[in-house]
Formats: C-alpha cells, sequence, structure tokens
C-alpha cells in the first residue's frame, strides 16, 4: 500500500498515475502555501485573501486532479493502451483471464504473441 494512500496508482495506464503523483505534489506545495500564508504573511488580509485561494487550489488538485480526473483518464488510457501495446494486454489478461477472448480481438499484436493454455493461463506462443 505505501505511498498509494498519497497517489492513486493505475496499473495499466502510467500516464494517470503521473498525473496523480504531480496533482498531489502541486495540492501539498499549495497547502504548505496556504498556511504560511495564513500564519506569517506580513500584510494579514493579503496572507488571508492568497490562504485561501491556495487552499482552494490545494483541494481541487487533491480531489478533483489527483482522484476524480485521473480516474477518468485512467480509463480511458487503460482501454487505449489494451488496443495498441500488446505487453500491457498481456499484463491485463494475467489479471483477468476472462478477458483473453475480448482483448485477442481488440490487439492483433497481442494476440499474435500469446494465447491461453488448456490451464486458462496467458502464455508466449513459441
Amino acid at each position: 500500500m505505501g505511498l498509494t494512500l498519497f497517489y492513486r496508482y493505475y496499473r495499466y495506464s502510467g500516464l494517470a498515475t503521473l498525473i496523480s503523483i504531480l496533482a498531489n505534489i502541486g495540492a501539498i506545495i499549495s497547502a504548505l502555501t496556504a498556511a504560511y500564508m495564513f500564519l506569517a504573511a506580513e500584510n494579514r488580509v493579503m496572507g488571508i485573501i492568497v490562504g485561501i485561494i491556495t487552499a482552494a487550489l490545494a483541494l481541487f488538485l487533491f480531489i478533483y486532479v489527483g482522484r476524480k480526473l485521473t480516474d477518468r483518464l485512467a480509463a480511458k488510457w487503460t482501454e487505449k493502451n489494451i488496443r495498441t501495446k500488446p505487453g500491457i494486454a498481456y499484463e491485463y489478461c494475467h489479471d483477468h483471464p476472462e478477458e483473453y477472448e475480448r482483448v485477442a480481438g481488440l490487439n492483433p499484436k497481442f494476440a499474435s504473441k500469446y494465447r491461453m493454455d488448456e490451464n486458462g493461463k496467458i502464455v508466449k506462443k513459441k
């Protein structure tokens, strides 16, 4: 589990994982900036205004970009990666062997390299 509480890991979409990581780093930086502005700003009024804006930015980056948006992007990019990348298709079918026929129909390169054996495992063709 580890750091996945901090960001979302998308096994079949590295780009969505990267966006989640970057959004959450931005959220942390924004939250720290907001705290600094609330506590240490020279101009109290301006510090409170900037603090509220950066706190809102932190929430937006963490909740919307780091969670909801990346979930949608991962779903879209996972399907694209399954259709275009044999390695991703293999990983997906290894985890979901019941999807082999569908994935083999979507990704001809995958279908030409891998097959399902009699035990239901995905193996490389010889």
